[in-house]
């Protein structure tokens, strides 16, 4: 039993080392088309990000103070979190910026989340230029106090960090679709390698004879195909000089 298990390993190994050069190819053949596809087809993105505050001057009071204290900036952050996400800020948002988007695009763009244990939540912007990023942004930091105010009497919003233009695209990820496109590309290889091994019941060498029906090897045909065609080569050129000769 040792020993099938040593020749099955042997046999796994071997057929890795044989098709390695076809998963290398795939692979690379997908990471190439990925890289060319997320470099000049896929549109580019760019997010802009703005953190905000929420102070409230109910914290003195003891309702507050029975809270814990990530209780309480959960609770605040996701409470403000949702009175954003709605067409009244977004339509605001789009007043803001002269109507040059409709509800639904400002909805589309804009995305909240929230910082762990604390009452800062950061407002993210995605479009499809830096400054078009920033643009919004800075709309959002400018319209979102207002409604917050307008909602809560006692809510105070405030601009932690400012947006910025980005620098760089956030989308798509050209390394990470290159990566992810080689490993699938080598991954699909190596499964076509050992399936087309495992359905191929040729005998390819005299231990399987062996191993399938415990026959003892006697004798083997080696292959002459190479040695006849370089005898072959030798003696069409033996031919061809004696022929000049005479």
């Amino acid at each position: 039993m040792e020993k099938e298990i040593e020749f099955s390993i042997k046999d796994l190994f071997n057929t890795f080392v044989h098709g390695l050069w076809i998963m290398l190819t795939v692979a690379v053949v997908f990471a190439v088309v990925a890289f060319g596809f997320s470099k000049y087809f896929i549109p580019k993105t760019y997010t802009s990000t703005v953190k905000l505050y929420v102070e409230t001057s109910k914290k003195g009071e003891s309702s507050y103070n029975d809270l814990s204290s990530y209780n309480l900036a959960t609770n605040l952050v996701n409470t403000y979190i949702e009175m954003l996400q709605t067409n009244n800020f977004y339509e605001k948002v789009a007043n803001d910026l002269d109507n040059k988007y409709t509800v639904s695009q400002i909805g589309s763009m804009v995305s909240f989340s929230n910082e762990s244990k604390t009452e800062v939540f950061t407002a993210s912007i995605v479009a499809k230029s830096p400054t078009e990023a920033k643009i919004v942004a800075d709309s959002v930091a400018d319209v979102a106090p207002n409604v917050i105010s307008a909602l809560e009497d006692n809510a105070n919003l405030k601009i932690v960090d400012n947006a910025t233009i980005p620098a760089y695209p956030t989308s798509p990820n050209v390394t990470k679709n290159t990566l992810l496109a080689f490993a699938v590309g080598f991954l699909l290889a190596l499964i076509y390698v050992f399936v087309r091994e495992a359905l191929d019941i040729k005998i390819k060498y005299n231990q399987d004879m062996l191993e399938i029906e415990n026959i003892p090897i006697l004798a083997a045909i080696p292959d002459f195909s190479m040695s006849s065609i370089k005898y072959g080569e030798t003696v069409t050129n033996t031919d061809t000089n004696e022929s000049e000769g005479k």
